[in-house]
């Protein structure tokens, strides 16, 4: 999540009047200038334009967070991508940084994303042919860019992106609000500029004084409790724009704005894919995936690139909570293949100048192995389901044992802890594949695991657990995680998932379906999806799982009570039960394959 300063022409670095035998920098002009949209807003766009003579084709990013940032610090070295003779363009989006007018996430930039490549492409330096690159929000500018109509537009390179849907990680998982990641990125990444734009003094502390009441309540942790998104409390507007959304019911119009999940013939042009293992994103980018692959298969259209490492939303060294996936796993060396820049480089010249490119239909990073493998398409062809059972004495087993139950408590008001996972949160709740140890010793925490592994297991593809479970609520949340226990005892998530009991006949996706009540005390079938990975277990290693009622603050702590659209219940406590045996076959499911890609 990426502030805005002007530098004249002649800066080191760019085009000067330093001696003749001074190595020139890799830009010739860096021109700060605006971009008229049809309503006539101006959007600061800064241009770095290469050496030579064009026209050359652009690229171009668009986001929220300060686009001057891009130059030092940003996902790719913008300065290597105007030596390779492109010109590259940074715009703010509408309302933030040096761009006028008022901010409306998402839905404001079908027609900006639009104008702004017609405009970009219409410039004399351009010869006609855009490109787009960047993480998150800047991923979402690209597919709302064809959302809206943008011909020059000839090739996208999204990463961590949200665009598929809105409710499959963005505000919602399995109906579960994020509440977490809603909060991380309206109160810490967007409000602090809308507050400074706030012309009236008055006006501008009133809301800064807002500001610090939702920093006292995410310190305190009142921001995040039980039934937080209806408790109404005096946040600055971004947030509560948020916290509205995650009261809209899941099928609004409003979760579709910007998002593709109804337009993926929109996407009419290459998309090179960029994901995290433990990105909060993770499963919209492989929805993308799967669902471009499947037109490309039945219309012709472009078929994507796929590129997932073991990162979390913003940081894509390999070394997260504590584990270290080894120098390779750096997007600065993708096991040496070159960094991110040198990918999008060889992207951008097949797309936009039919260079050869020397690109894999798909490359992953398989975890545990600790290394990248190269597919024609994942999950690679020869997988398996494996389906692992829970049985008595806390064990997984491949065939339903005999029948039986463990019991826990959900206490809304003692939540389970948030640990690691594909999360964006505050601290210290960071990402990836942080020990669960503490989580686990929780008595509302109940856990499974196989006997130590003969060989390796390798799971490559879908991760799903279905439980049968019974509560003396009318509603009820299921965490699940996937954790590698090694022999040391340390249990890393791997992946991990969430369902509320009353959203279990709405699709994840598209939101189609509707919402009602459980039935206090009869047995329930529950399907968590868990995304996908690509992880093999090592011998003397086990496959665990474990279950809880919460993941406070990632998601909205359930209440058990089922609450109607726009109403809110008080919390109760409530007693699950979770059966097992032939007859409710509560299992891990598990896509596999032997052996494992080389």
């Amino acid at each position: 999540m990426s502030d805005g300063t002007s530098a004249a022409q002649g800066e080191a670095g760019f085009r000067g009047t330093g001696p003749p035998d001074e190595p020139r920098g890799p830009v010739a002009e860096r021109r700060e200038t605006t971009c008229t949209l049809r309503d006539g807003t101006h959007l600061r766009t800064l241009l770095l334009i290469p050496h030579g003579h064009g026209p050359w084709p652009a690229l171009l990013t668009r986001h929220p967070y300060d686009v001057t940032r891009e130059e030092r610090e940003g996902m790719l070295d913008v300065g290597r991508l105007v030596a390779a003779g492109y010109l590259v363009a940074l715009q703010d989006v509408r309302g933030r940084f040096g761009s006028a007018g008022v901010f409306v996430p998402c839905a404001q930039e079908v027609d900006d994303g639009a104008d702004t490549v017609a405009w970009l492409a219409a410039l004399p330096e351009c010869d006609g042919t855009v490109g787009m690159w960047g993480a998150s929000y800047a991923s979402d500018t690209q597919f709302a860019a064809l959302l809206g109509g943008a011909p020059a537009l000839r090739a996208i390179a999204p990463a961590m992106t949200p665009a598929m849907s809105a409710l499959d990680g963005f505000r919602f998982r399995g109906g579960v609000p994020e509440i977490g990641s809603t909060l991380a990125w309206t109160h810490y990444a967007i409000a602090p500029d809308l507050i400074a734009r706030i012309g009236s003094v008055r006006d501008r502390e009133a809301e800064r004084e807002r500001w610090e009441a939702t920093e006292r309540a995410v310190t305190n942790g009142s921001a995040f409790r039980a039934g937080a998104p209806y408790a109404g409390q005096d946040a600055e507007a971004i947030v509560a724009w948020g916290l509205e959304l995650l009261r809209e019911p899941l099928g609004s119009g409003r979760h579709r704005e910007g998002k593709v999940v109804d337009r993926i013939d929109a996407v009419d042009v290459p998309a090179f894919l960029i994901g995290g293992w433990f990105d909060v994103f993770l499963g919209s980018t492989l929805e993308l995936h799967r669902r471009l692959v499947r037109r490309a298969a039945d219309l012709g259209g472009p078929a994507p690139r796929l590129l997932v490492g073991p990162w979390t939303h913003d940081d894509y060294s390999g070394r997260t909570a504590g584990a270290d996936f080894g120098p390779g796993a750096s997007a600065d060396v993708l096991g040496g293949h070159g960094d991110l820049t040198t990918q999008h480089l060889a992207w951008f010249g097949e797309t936009l100048r039919a260079a050869a490119a020397d690109l894999p239909p798909v490359r992953v990073f398989l975890m545990g192995a600790n290394r990248w493998t190269d597919l024609e398409e994942f999950p690679p062809p020869g997988t398996r389901t494996l389906e692992l059972y829970l049985s008595a004495e806390g064990r997984l087993t491949t065939g339903a044992a005999g029948a039986g139950e463990r019991r826990l408590t959900s206490d809304p008001a003692c939540p389970v802890p948030t640990c690691g996972g594909p999360v964006l949160l505050f601290g210290p709740f960071g990402a990836g594949p942080a020990d669960q140890a503490a989580i686990e010793a929780r008595p509302d925490v109940v856990s499974w695991r196989t006997a130590p592994l003969a060989g390796e297991l390798t799971v490559m593809g879908a991760v799903r657990a279905v439980v049968h479970l019974s509560t003396t609520g009318t509603d009820a949340d299921v965490v699940v995680r996937v954790c590698d226990e090694g022999p040391d005892g340390v249990s890393r998530v791997v992946t991990d998932g969430a369902q509320r009991g009353s959203a279990r006949s709405v699709d994840p996706v598209t939101g189609v379906g509707g919402r009602r009540p459980l039935e206090p005390g009869r047995d329930h079938e529950f399907v968590i999806d868990l995304w996908s990975t690509a992880h093999t277990f090592l011998p003397g290693h086990r496959v665990r799982v474990d279950v809880a009622p919460s993941s406070s603050p990632r998601w909205d702590v359930g209440r058990n009570v089922f609450e109607p659209a726009g109403q809110a219940a008080e919390p109760v406590v409530a007693e699950y039960t979770i059966r097992y045996g032939a007859a409710r076959p509560s299992r891990l499911v598990l896509q596999v394959v032997t052996p494992a890609p080389s």
